[in-house]
């Protein structure tokens, strides 16, 4: 069951609320408590998983076939008639500040979530999907069930069923469950609203500081293309030269040839509204200013020089030979419609997507590049002990430092970049 009700249609401060909420779903649902619904799910032999994105809320049950009139009834409760009941949403609110807690001492957690903070500000996707530890300290039962009863409706609502099961039978047991599922009188909120004006300058330079740390978590994020963008496929394929394999340049510079980390990696998160470009990598203190000057030499290359035809020919086979994995169970299958469902993407949207990506051509990639990799639009982060890296970074543009301490990260002491 897909729903409209992802964090995207939460602000900042009630980050978290999506997730929460369907962690509650099963928890108490139509006046069963959480023991007689875990009883009722062992009892179908069935797993169940709600889990919520920036962009949508997934609702799923795994069962066998001949449990389908059975398994629609139950997803029906948790999904219309969820109790969120107080002692359940303080035991599993407890539950959630502890990991959130844990998060907040690893340097790629605050990582990550600086830089989306950086490149989103008070938009949705500035704050992680899990929220924040003063974000889910305010949420209450009456937070989770205003929100559930808000955005989980049936005028935006999708059911998908994938297996061998009769469609009749199938229609049956919707009509069912869900046929007097009413929306309520008010709108639906917006799925996601569009992106305010970037709250950290491109260009800048935010150092995070952990004295202590003989690592550094380093980053280099921009804005990049939504879900369904024009430029995806060209997109794609330089993504997956640029950072996206294990054969990629910036993974074969700094992780083979050099010797300085584990792995590079970028990655293009394609959302409703355009989600972030993010190219991620962890290296020693001492060589944290040397990989940010290799890193940001790769992007120029990017975007001054095409692809030779055999690096293209591996990126574009990476991207669509591994496609049959992906349609392999029910499970796949119906995980796929429900993208389908959530991004609006046409019928044979996979069809076709082999012949997208082969029909790109080395300029294409370029041009990506130029668009994506633009210094101009671009914020370097980094983790770890500032003072052992901060006098080199001036030379990249103005620097901002502050305690990495688990707090948003604002610009702080700016230090402007030297002649």
């Amino acid at each position: 069951l897909v729903l409209d009700a992802g964090a995207g249609t939460t602000p900042p401060e009630r980050g978290g609320l999506a997730r929460l909420a369907c962690d509650l779903l099963s928890e108490g649902a139509g006046g069963r408590p959480a023991s007689e619904m875990a009883a009722w799910l062992d009892g179908l032999g069935a797993a169940f998983d709600a889990t919520a994105t920036y962009d949508a809320a997934r609702l799923s049950v795994h069962a066998m076939n001949d449990q389908l009139a059975e398994v629609m009834e139950y997803l029906a409760a948790v999904a219309r008639r969820p109790d969120f009941v107080p002692e359940e949403v303080a035991r599993r609110r407890a539950m959630h500040l502890d990991r959130l807690r844990r998060r907040i001492d690893e340097p790629a957690e605050i990582a990550a979530d600086a830089l989306d903070a950086a490149l989103f500000g008070g938009h949705p996707y500035g704050t992680p999907l899990v929220g924040t530890i003063e974000s889910v300290e305010r949420l209450a039962a009456d937070d989770l069930a205003g929100f559930w009863a808000t955005t989980a409706r049936p005028d935006t609502a999708c059911l998908v069923v994938c297996g061998d099961v009769d469609p009749g039978d199938a229609v049956a047991a919707a009509e069912r469950e869900f046929g007097d599922w009413t929306a309520p009188a008010d709108a639906a909120p917006p799925r996601v609203p569009p992106q305010p004006g970037r709250p950290v300058r491109a260009g800048d330079v935010l150092l995070l500081d952990r004295p202590a740390s003989r690592q550094t978590e380093l980053r280099i994020g921009g804005i990049g293309i939504e879900r369904v963008a024009p430029d995806e496929a060209p997109a794609l394929v330089m993504n997956a030269i640029l950072g996206g394999l294990f054969s990629s340049r910036v993974n074969l510079n700094l992780r083979e040839d050099k010797g300085w980390t584990y792995g590079a990696r970028s990655a293009l998160l394609r959302r409703r509204r355009p989600g972030p470009f993010i190219l991620r990598t962890a290296v020693a203190t001492d060589t944290t200013a040397a990989a940010f000057g290799e890193l940001l030499e790769e992007f120029e290359r990017m975007r001054e020089e095409p692809p030779p035809p055999e690096e293209l020919e591996l990126a574009a086979n990476a991207l669509t030979r591994s496609l049959p994995l992906q349609f392999q169970t029910a499970s796949q299958l119906a995980g796929r419609r429900a993208e389908a469902v959530t991004y609006g993407l046409p019928d044979d949207y996979w069809e076709r997507f082999p012949e997208r990506i082969g029909a790109v051509a080395p300029g294409d990639v370029r041009e990506a590049a130029r668009r994506l990799l633009d210094p101009g639009g671009l914020v370097l982060l980094a983790v770890g002990a500032v003072a052992g890296f901060e006098p080199e970074l001036r030379r990249v543009g103005p620097v901002h430092v502050a305690a990495a301490d688990g707090a948003t990260a604002e610009p702080g002491a700016t230090a402007e970049p030297a002649p």
